[in-house]
């Protein structure tokens, strides 16, 4: 066949033509095209994908017709080539394939027909050596993963301009994945365990992050037994009986200092806590010479008004001790009083934080003399835990545990969710390679996260075939959630996946964001579409499609539970109220069974079909 040539004189934005611009066409690579108009001089307007482009043509050719074309050069002004003869209107994907897999001289395998056919259907240039790739690619799939799943991915690859190889095909096609991450760790932690060439050390922390991925709200939970056990400490009315076997655990564990007594459960310390604190507060007060104390205590006095995670009753009894600079065991009193409120917060409002992003639990293990830093506290808040629920302690460490679990779970809220998620994705390590040109400490901060251990264990030639799969399957997962949260111009993506699991439920969630930036660089908090997919005990398989319009809500909750609507009819008002409450108005709240519409969205497409029908549910 003989090859027509013709040269790009004039883009369509010169000329005056609306086009959504693509990327710069690559020698070699091969295009779809239509000749749309003919013009004088052996001009036409040609329509390659969404991009339209004023041509000379050497040769002749006719309008209406379409072809596919080769680029001859792309500088210093692009040259197409004629690849095939006119495409007849009507042909189908597998007749369009065959011509061109006869024109570039292709193999026509299953595989390499499937390529053709769907980089066809998606208009995308492609190169003779691409589809190569792309045929070997499919052909190591393994047989649970259909062709229309790794085109789908390899498509992603190839928008993104990423090396085209199996190991990048097998990280993209898992953060598609909304199987979620439980059972995946899962799998690392058993493999981790039966494995004997692992450091111990390496072995400990990853199951020790592993651990605490599953318990998003042991923190709370350790703050409000130490909390009731203080409480009960300090209690002088509370038999000897029931406070004996808590000063007795809680010093054996290095929570109080050795010089605790019934008579006097939590003494001074004077040791260094975490800045603004109230161990930090006081130690300050203790440490203040005569001359500066009362400048210290009117410091005290104003940080005390102004600790929102206390009561006005709470800060009149602190504050009632602060006012007169002679009494006698003043310092004692005022940490005594602190410890009791903190305590009872501890307790009562277990997700609150302040000013500087503290929560009661904070400032009462800061002054038990245990809280220098965010480590610390989280430490000796583990060693409570693991002491309260020891079997071989009394029944009144173990009832402090019920009570514990049981304030959390009437606490849970908004707050509470956005602090398991936070501390779930800080353990993963999601985009620490971002942090690692920081300081030393936010590096030395980064070492206890699961992904930089994962990728040390990697390094570790000789353990288990099995484990060193699982160790890959983690980490393809978060790789690929990373590769898929990108931005387009202003348009922004943001793709997540949190394993949640607390009290005994568990929660596989992931998150997929779509909206746009403002010029400042910020969020645009006017517009967006958040969806969320979630596995749940109860529920089972649940979508939410949250999407916002000039700061107007609208919900659609995806379930199959007939049942839900009245449920969640009791929510609307509250939801509406809390919308409210910061700038949004909610237009509505609709239940729809998955059969009833499809969902769409930019990134992610379930393996596999949800019904008969083949429902595609996309987030």
């Amino acid at each position: 066949m003989t090859s027509t040539s013709f040269s790009i004189t004039q883009s369509s934005a010169a000329s005056g033509i609306t086009s959504s611009l693509q990327a710069p066409m690559k020698e070699g690579q091969v295009v779809h095209g239509t000749i749309k108009k003919l013009y004088p001089n052996q001009t036409a307007e040609v329509q390659i994908g969404n991009q339209k482009v004023i041509a000379k043509l050497e040769t002749p050719l006719k309008a209406g017709d379409s072809h596919f074309f080769q680029v001859e050069k792309s500088a210093p002004e692009l040259q197409l080539k004629v690849v095939t003869g006119p495409l007849t209107q009507g042909n189908t994907l597998a007749q369009q394939g065959q011509q061109l897999l006869q024109a570039m001289n292709l193999p026509k395998t299953t595989e390499m027909q499937a390529a053709v056919q769907f980089f066809i259907k998606q208009q995308l240039p492609v190169s003779k050596d691409t589809l190569v790739q792309v045929e070997q690619l499919l052909k190591q799939m393994p047989k649970d993963v259909t062709l229309k799943v790794a085109l789908e991915a390899i498509q992603k690859i190839v928008d993104m301009k990423l090396p085209l190889t199996f190991t990048m095909l097998q990280t993209v096609m898992s953060g598609k994945s909304t199987d979620g991450m439980l059972n995946i760790l899962q799998n690392l932690q058993t493999q981790l365990k039966q494995d004997q060439t692992v450091m111990p050390g390496l072995k400990n922390n990853i199951l020790q992050n592993i651990q605490k991925l599953a318990e998003p709200f042991n923190g709370p939970v350790a703050g409000a037994i130490l909390g009731k056990q203080i409480e009960n400490l300090q209690n002088q009315q509370s038999p000897l009986s029931s406070r004996l076997p808590i000063l007795q655990t809680l010093k054996e564990s290095n929570v109080l200092p050795a010089t605790a007594s019934i008579s006097n459960p939590t003494p001074i310390t004077g040791q260094p806590a975490i800045a603004n604190s109230a161990g930090e507060l006081l130690l300050k007060l203790e440490q203040a010479s005569p001359i500066e104390k009362g400048q210290v205590l009117e410091q005290v006095r104003s940080w005390v008004s102004q600790q929102s995670s206390l009561t006005t009753t709470q800060k009149n009894e602190v504050i009632a001790l602060l006012k007169n600079n002679s009494q006698p065991n003043q310092l004692q009193l005022v940490n005594n009083a602190l410890t009791k409120v903190f305590a009872e917060q501890s307790q009562q409002a277990i997700f609150t934080k302040d000013l500087n992003g503290l929560t009661p639990k904070d400032h009462l293990v800061s002054l038990l003399g245990k809280g220098i830093t965010e480590e610390a506290i989280t430490q000796n808040l583990q060693n409570v835990t693991n002491i309260s629920r020891n079997p071989a302690n009394s029944n009144i460490l173990t009832q402090t545990v019920i009570q514990a679990e049981q304030q959390v779970m009437q606490q849970l809220d908004g707050k509470a969710f956005e602090h398991a998620i936070k501390d779930v994705l800080r353990s993963l390590g999601f985009g620490y390679e971002a942090k690692l040109g920081n300081n030393s400490e936010e590096i030395r901060q980064l070492a206890s996260q699961l992904k930089p251990q994962i990728v040390e264990l990697m390094q570790n030639q000789t353990i288990s075939t099995a484990l060193r799969d699982s160790a890959e399957t983690v980490l393809a997962r978060m790789n690929g959630l990373q590769i898929l949260s990108n931005e387009n111009g202003p348009q922004h993506q943001l793709l997540m996946q949190v394993p949640l699991e607390f009290l005994g439920k568990k929660m596989d969630a992931t998150l997929e964001w779509n909206g746009r930036m403002k010029e400042d660089g910020k969020i645009d908090s006017d517009f967006a579409r958040i969806m969320f997919y979630l596995q749940l005990d109860t529920l089972k398989e649940t979508v939410v499609d949250m999407q916002v319009q000039n700061r107007v809500v609208s919900i659609t909750l995806y379930n199959n539970d007939k049942d839900l609507v009245p449920v969640v009819d009791k929510f609307k008002e509250i939801l509406k109220q809390g919308l409210s409450s910061v700038g949004y108005q909610l237009s509505g709240v609709f239940v729809k069974s998955f059969e009833e519409q499809k969902i769409t969205s930019a990134f992610m497409a379930k393996s596999k079909a949800l019904d008969a029908q083949g429902v595609d549910i996309r987030i």
